[in-house]
């Protein structure tokens, strides 16, 4: 009678332990993003910005000498603040009024000349900041400010919220998507243009998407494949045409889930030059990056998982950046530049460990 107890036992506990991993085997595929997961540490990180206050980066890229390549902060109490690939402090540019999101486009038309623009919108002037970046920069003036909270002719929607530039390829016109914060208003788009002095803009409105989401913030728009996409904080990422002779309709939506906790703030594009790539989206609640295809349907494919310059992984993870190119031999691929709390600053992060072993590197 023992052994048949002790065969009877086995049998059971044999039976249970194939129960369960039959069991695990049907569940792993539902957390199966994590096999995907991947943490990244930076090599460098900016200053603390001014008013401890920081939001949005954006990357200004010198095609002529890539070292020389800076990065654009907004401090939202502040204003402008400007580092070298580094984060060695290079200029501080007060606004005297709260900011929000920063842009930026290469070869806008101003004075008869091609110049690089960085462009921010001052959220409680309901004004359009607009700077005129100098290639030949030594310090303290990468950037010299033609519009500000005083100017006329650049009124953008009071409480400006959302917001990000969009160059057409077809003709080189520029454009600014912008959006208040408060519930219920519509996505305005406005063309951006000389005002005829050669030293300062005008924005004209030309349309509104037809979009009724609630609060979004972190706008990123894809010039060559002609796409704007609008981050709605807790809910999903709303894609729509960005050529305003095209339809105001929403197009087709992401992002639903893919482990997102929280805001869905910054958004950027990582380019390839066929016209595939990576969209980045910040993913606030869990300061994890979310990576999804730039083509097609954009499809999710990964999560990465950064620290800041301590190891911290819990970084408040706000607006990003990247950077496409080669730029020096830390950089060789580009780089991932992420707003980091509670230090307010920006992390860098090599783009190859972005990429790590799961994702393939741009055709070039």
């Amino acid at each position: 009678m023992r052994e048949n107890k002790a065969s009877r036992s086995n049998l059971i506990l044999s039976t249970t332990v194939f129960a369960i991993l039959f069991l695990l085997t049907e569940i792993t595929p539902l957390f199966s993003q994590s096999d995907s997961v991947n943490v990244i540490k930076p090599k460098a990180h900016t200053t603390p910005t001014a008013e401890r206050d920081a939001d949005d980066p954006a990357v200004w890229i010198d095609k002529n000498d890539p070292s020389r390549s800076v990065i654009i902060g907004s401090d939202k109490d502040y204003g402008y603040e400007v580092w070298s690939i580094t984060g060695e402090l290079l200029q501080k540019i007060p606004q005297n009024t709260a900011t929000n999101n920063i842009d930026l486009r290469y070869n806008f038309k101003l004075g008869g000349k091609s110049v690089d623009i960085v462009a921010g919108n001052l959220r409680d002037a309901g004004k359009l900041a607009v700077f005129i970046v100098n290639p030949n920069y030594t310090r303290g003036d990468v950037l010299r400010q033609i519009a500000g909270k005083n100017s006329s002719g650049n009124n953008i929607a009071k409480d400006s919220y959302g917001f990000t530039l969009y160059r057409r390829p077809s003709d080189g016109s520029v454009y600014v998507f912008d959006r208040p914060k408060m519930e219920g208003t519509k996505v305005t788009q406005y063309l951006i243009e000389d005002d005829g002095t050669g030293n300062g803009v005008v924005v004209t409105p030309v349309r509104k998407l037809d979009y009724h989401g609630s609060v979004t913030e972190g706008f990123t728009a894809d010039d060559e494949l002609g796409f704007i996409y609008l981050p709605e904080e807790h809910k999903c990422i709303h894609k729509y045409y960005a050529d305003p002779d095209k339809n105001n309709r929403e197009i087709a939506t992401f992002g639903y889930d893919d482990g997102i906790d929280g805001d869905r703030e910054g958004m950027a594009i990582y380019k390839c030059k066929d016209g595939t790539g990576y969209i980045v989206l910040s993913s606030q609640g869990n300061s994890t990056i979310k990576i999804y295809e730039r083509q097609g349907n954009n499809r999710f494919v990964k999560t990465v998982d950064p620290v800041n310059d301590e190891g911290d992984t819990e970084m408040d993870t706000d607006g990003v950046d990247v950077c496409n190119i080669p730029v020096s031999p830390l950089f060789p691929e580009g780089f991932l530049v992420l707003h980091s709390d509670p230090k307010s600053m920006f992390q860098i992060y090599d783009w190859r460990d972005v990429l790590g072993n799961d994702l393939e590197r741009c055709s070039r």
